[in-house]
Parts: C-alpha cells; structure tokens; sequence
C-alpha cells in the first residue's frame, strides 16, 4: 500500500489531474499544477517508480458490450487458506473485473462483465458452484451505471 501522507502538494495535485485524464501532456498537467513541464514529467516517473500510479488505462463506453454482475459470497470457512485460494482462481478469471474482501454477512463482493446472462450462468457454474471454498453467492443485475469514477482520495 501507498502512503499518501509521504508525498507534497504538487504530487497529489498531479494525481487528482492523471485521475481524470492521463493523456494529457506534461505542459497540460503542469498548467493546472502550477509547475514546468520537465518537472511534471520528473515527479510522474517517481510517483510511477514508487507505486504511487499502478497503472494507466483507456475507460471504454460498455454500454452495449455485455452485462455486468454484482455478486456477492460467503466462504465455508473464513481461514486464510480459503481466502488466498479463492483470490488465485478470481485473478485468472477474464470476466472478474473487480474483487473486494468485505466486512459483513459476505465475504467478497465481484464485479464481474459478461456477454450474457447465459454465459455468465456457465462462467458461475464452473467457477463458483464448482469451488469448494464458497458456501454460498448472490448475483444483482446492473442494469444503468449512472455514476462511474475509479479515481480515488488522495488527501
């Protein structure tokens, strides 16, 4: 995990601008931060060598390109072992965009983008009926994604 509190005002003041838009120049990013160019591209390089940025990525429309599920699960067991298994078979699964342990009467929550319902009544078939971890899942439809925003707070 990143330290926030390790880095000055211009840094988080580049990151909220990457958030929004990373392909901007560094003189674009360095207009609204009030610093040069060569400086912008500098502390870019170190946020990045010090993984501080993950890594950059092109947002894509998916209005028409398949649906996506909330699924929520609950383990046999809550043990480490458990956990770890089911987080190695989840980071293979090209349909699992996004994976949360959570606290609560679940255990994960998955958000996870398939062409149809159908294929992802298959993909739950064979990833999650057939896993021996999990006691139990629960999937919501989305229908809209009104609000989107993978950014997050840096202050």
């Amino acid at each position: 995990m990143t330290d926030f509190a390790k880095i000055d005002d211009f840094d988080r003041a580049i990151l909220k601008v990457v958030q929004r838009d990373s392909s901007l120049t560094h003189e674009a990013i360095g207009a609204q931060v009030s610093l040069s160019a060569s400086s912008v591209r500098r502390r870019l390089a170190a946020l990045r060598d010090n993984g501080f940025i993950l890594r950059e990525v092109a947002l894509l429309d998916g209005g028409e390109s398949g649906v996506t599920l909330i699924v929520s699960l609950t383990l046999k067991e809550e043990t480490p072992e458990a956990y770890e298994a089911l987080d190695a078979v989840l980071a293979n699964e090209e349909a699992v965009k996004q994976t949360y342990h959570i606290a609560g009467s679940d255990d994960y929550i998955l958000i996870v983008n398939e062409a149809s319902v159908y294929a992802y009544e298959k993909w739950s078939r064979r990833v999650l009926m057939g896993n021996p971890h999990i006691r139990r899942f629960e999937t919501r439809v989305a229908l809209s994604r009104p609000k989107f925003d993978t950014s997050i707070a840096i202050d």
